[in-house]
């Protein structure tokens, strides 16, 4: 199905994206944006999409929205840990 190369290309586009607030958070130690409950909910939320994906017999998306979802669980992690 093309639907499922153009929904890995979008996730490893949105991966990408997030790299340089991971790494700017790790260096500074800070973070600074959006809010907790921001990072969490989208976090849980595409992991519901990586089942939905799955039952679909979209792996390929599935993986790359799995590896979306783990870069924002990253970013809820780095909220957590360096918040005041």
């Amino acid at each position: 199905m093309w639907q499922d190369s153009a929904l890995t290309l979008i996730n490893f586009g949105f991966i990408i994206t997030l790299i340089p607030a991971v790494i700017r958070n790790f260096k500074l130690k800070d973070v600074q944006g959006q809010s907790f409950y921001t990072y969490f909910s989208t976090a849980v939320l595409l992991s519901i999409l990586v089942y939905v994906f799955f039952t679909l017999d979209l792996i390929l998306s599935s993986v790359s929205t799995g590896l979306t979802a783990v870069m924002w669980y990253v970013l809820t992690f780095q909220k957590l840990r360096y918040s005041s």
